[in-house]
């Protein structure tokens, strides 16, 4: 096989293409190790409140209504789960810029926005009239 000077430029171009997609893997893995963690706290906390707004209610309420509060609880969390999605575009961004390592030290304060957001958005739907 005869090696051109295209052939060449054309395999660097390939090499660097698998370089990046390695790297953007890389830099997934690392996302998803350090959000999936978070995860576990970030229901606990929405855990937390819903028993702390609604739980007394739930438990009162008899057998009769807590397939319907079950329903409910069930979409909400989906909800908050799906939400929870956002930090990764973000997380990824960030990551792929120059303030990587900075950014490491630095997700925790994503983390804690993301939680009180939620948190507010939680206690704010479930004491509004008709949801209790």
């Amino acid at each position: 096989m005869i090696v051109t000077a295209a052939s060449f430029r054309a395999f660097r171009i390939k090499r660097k293409a698998e370089g990046a997609i390695v790297e953007f893997y890389s830099l997934m893995a690392d996302a998803v190790s350090y959000w999936e963690r978070k995860r576990i706290i970030y229901n606990a906390v929405l855990a937390l409140l819903v028993i702390a707004c609604w739980g007394i209610d739930i438990i009162s309420s008899g057998p009769q209504q807590w397939l319907g509060a079950a329903m409910v609880l069930l979409i909400f969390a989906v909800i908050a789960n799906a939400l929870y999605c956002f930090a990764y575009p973000v997380d990824l961004a960030i990551q792929m810029t120059s303030f990587r390592k900075r950014w490491q030290g630095c997700r925790w304060m994503l983390f804690t926005t993301g939680v009180c957001t939620a948190s507010v958005l939680a206690v704010w739907i479930m004491l509004r009239p008709g949801m209790g």
